[in-house]
């Protein structure tokens, strides 16, 4: 006998379902949503940024802006003096010299002379030993990079030990040809202070003679009228010094 077939429900019959949504319209979705939070974490990055930025600049790589904020503050305290009087004495602002106790700015050198001389204390006070500032005030010159300095009425070689002028000494080196002399007897504030390193040099002071061989040294007032001569028949070199400097 046959089995009547169970009648099946029209397609159109069936519960409508909800529409689904085209890959496209799914794609454009996700990237909205991505574009969302990217946009949400580059603001927070950025803010970052900017935060940054605003702080005050530092000189990360200069040992004289960590240290010196600490050293200037334990002077100033030292001294019982307020940033107003120490701004008095240096003529900078109390702002200014806030901004150096606190690490956010870098004073120059001759700033920092300033400061010293404000506090009644060696600028070398204010630097930590071995730090970058301290080696910058430290200068090798070598035999090959010397200057040559000439003198009036002075046919002699001078080389300046120096690298440059801006010293409180001043030290050259003197080559004295035989029969070589400085010219007529000169004074200038100080003392100079004479070292034979080769042959014989005669150094006038006040009107008298000092013999002086290679090793010999003389110090003396500058004050008093001096002069030299290379009375032998060899090449003399000496160093002069001059405190405080004298070109």
């Amino acid at each position: 006998m046959a089995h009547e077939s169970t009648p099946r429900r029209p397609a159109s019959a069936a519960p409508a379902a909800s529409p689904a949504r085209s890959p496209s319209r799914q794609a454009r979705s996700a990237q909205k949503v991505a574009k969302v939070k990217h946009g949400a974490l580059g603001e927070r990055a950025g803010s970052k940024k900017k935060s940054a930025v605003a702080e005050p600049v530092r000189d990360a790589n200069s040992d004289l802006g960590r240290s010196l904020g600490p050293l200037m503050r334990q002077a100033r305290k030292h001294q019982q003096l307020t940033l107003q009087q120490v701004a008095e004495r240096s003529d900078l602002s109390v702002s200014y010299l806030s901004q150096i106790e606190r690490n956010l700015l870098t004073p120059s050198v001759g700033t920092l002379k300033r400061i010293a001389l404000a506090l009644d204390i060696p600028t070398g006070q204010l630097i930590a030993p071995g730090s970058g500032a301290a080696r910058a005030m430290v200068a090798v010159l070598r035999r090959n990079h010397r200057k040559r300095v000439a003198f009036p009425q002075s046919n002699s070689v001078y080389e300046l030990l120096m690298p440059d002028f801006r010293r409180r000494v001043s030290a050259l080196w003197l080559t004295a040809e035989p029969g070589a002399q400085s010219g007529p007897a000169q004074s200038h504030e100080g003392e100079d202070i004479v070292i034979v390193l080769q042959g014989q040099l005669s150094v006038e002071v006040a009107d008298h003679w000092y013999e002086l061989k290679p090793g010999d040294s003389i110090c003396f007032n500058s004050e008093l009228p001096h002069r030299w001569s290379n009375r032998r028949k060899q090449v003399a070199q000496a160093i002069w010094i001059s405190s405080p400097a004298y070109l």
